[in-house]
């Protein structure tokens, strides 16, 4: 959800009551470890809900992300998350999120420094894809990451180099993770857009539980349905959230992302959002001409 969970959209959803608690977009950590009020800052929309927070952290420097994450906890986070699975190409050529993976021994290594530095106490998991070039790779990334510390894997079924297309097997994939995992939680994700599709998800993979993000947006209440019926309508919902939005003050690039994600680039409302926004970039050319 990196570019769309940001304040307004923290604000927003918080502000009706549309989950329990937070993972947060990953943090990425770099050679040297952000400064506590970086931190702060990230965190901060977050922890001002009241709701626990998990925070996400991206890098490739054991030390640096161990020290990171102990950093976070002081903060205010609750518990650690390592993103192993963000398939952007940059990011990961570097060697970092879904990159990771190519690297399964380096990457143990990751875990145990940030499992070393927080302690037993402290929840910490990985969010990773099934593989990097395959799904089999799951067999022997997860046992790896289980030793060296995790305590629950956030799967989605998809390797890396398939980003985000289409590709059979979500089923067989997923329950392959969780046989890998056992007796410690998956929580599985990808393409979940139903009530009726999560629930049969986690009934024929064994999972502990499902993992919903961008089809939040189609559907804002669609973790609330999983609970009770009376919600509104994905159609109603996405009004009464964009409403949400507007009173949280969403601008710019961060507004028209999510009426991107919620509407689609084909929709009247983000067509109508791209033409204003044109029509203020003319505005602010002709001012500059003047």
């Amino acid at each position: 959800m990196e570019g769309a969970a940001q304040g307004s959209f923290v604000g927003a959803v918080g502000s009706l009551g549309l989950v329990k608690r937070w993972m947060t977009p990953f943090l990425r950590v770099s050679e040297t470890c952000p400064k506590r009020k970086k931190i702060v800052q990230f965190l901060a929309p977050y922890l001002e809900s009241g709701l626990p927070v998990t925070i996400q952290l991206m890098g490739t420097h054991g030390d640096v992300l161990a020290e990171t994450a102990c950093r976070c906890l002081a903060a205010g986070a609750v518990g650690i998350d390592l993103n192993c699975g963000c398939p952007s190409g940059r990011v990961v050529s570097a060697g970092a999120g879904g990159g990771a993976l190519k690297d399964p021994p380096k990457l143990a290594g990751i875990v145990r420094a940030i499992r070393n530095a927080v302690g037993t106490d402290t929840p910490f998991s990985v969010k990773m894809r099934s593989g990097f070039s395959s799904p089999e790779e799951v067999l022997e990334i997860i046992p790896r990451l289980a030793e060296a510390g995790a305590d629950k894997f956030f799967i989605h079924y998809r390797t890396v180099r398939e980003q985000y297309l289409p590709v059979p097997g979500r089923e067989e994939r997923l329950r392959r993770a969780v046989f890998a995992a056992s007796p410690l939680p998956v929580i599985v994700n990808g393409d979940i857009s139903s009530v009726e599709d999560g629930l049969g998800l986690a009934e024929t993979t064994g999972a502990s539980g499902l993992m919903i993000a961008r089809a939040m947006l189609r559907d804002p209440w669609l973790i609330s349905r999983f609970e009770r019926p009376d919600v509104p309508s994905p159609e109603e919902g996405r009004r009464i959230f964009f409403e949400a939005l507007e009173r949280f003050r969403v601008r710019g690039g961060n507004k028209l992302e999510l009426v991107r994600m919620m509407w689609g680039e084909n929709s009247p409302q983000f067509r109508s959002l791209v033409a204003d926004s044109e029509l203020v970039g003319q505005r602010k050319e002709e001012s500059r001409g003047d």
